[in-house]
């Protein structure tokens, strides 16, 4: 017999409280830890458009890449329409991913998001507009306009 609290128990009160004891603590294994999910984040889209050829570069973040947990998949949504494109397998943290998006007309609005193959999916990324004709081309035409309009007035 075990004393408890001054009294002695009888064999089978000793028994029911081991066997209480055995079934909270394994109650307790059973509950999950804290969640150590690593979901990617795309950090920064960029328009690299060439003419009006679109293209985007992003950079993803996304610890701990190994054979087994990676980056698989990039959504790239172009007014509403989403599209796959191929990857590269990530092999740094944070890696830079470089995608077309083919003939752009207007200034459609581009966003774009990983998937974990373990983890899932990351949010969307910010919105960027990408112009039907990038930057430097549009500075290059009107300096050419400019100089023209500024030599037919010099020539009057």
């Amino acid at each position: 017999m075990t004393p408890v609290s001054g009294k002695t128990a009888s064999r089978r009160e000793f028994l029911r409280r081991i066997g209480l004891s055995a079934v909270a603590v394994s109650a307790l294994s059973l509950l999950p830890e804290g969640a150590q999910a690593d979901v990617p984040d795309v950090l920064q889209i960029e328009n690299i458009s060439q003419a009006s050829t679109g293209k985007v570069r992003l950079q993803i973040r996304h610890a701990n890449p190994s054979s087994n947990h990676y980056v698989d998949t990039v959504e790239i949504d172009l007014n509403g329409q989403a599209t796959t494109p191929a990857l590269q397998p990530q092999t740094t943290n944070p890696f830079t991913a470089e995608f077309e998006l083919g003939d752009i007309q207007g200034n459609p609005n581009v966003k774009a998001r990983a998937r974990c193959n373990l983890h899932g999916w990351s949010g969307w990324s910010t919105q960027i507009q990408i112009p039907e004709f990038p930057t430097p081309a549009i500075a290059a035409v009107a300096a050419l306009a400019t100089s023209l309009f500024l030599i037919k007035n010099v020539r009057k």
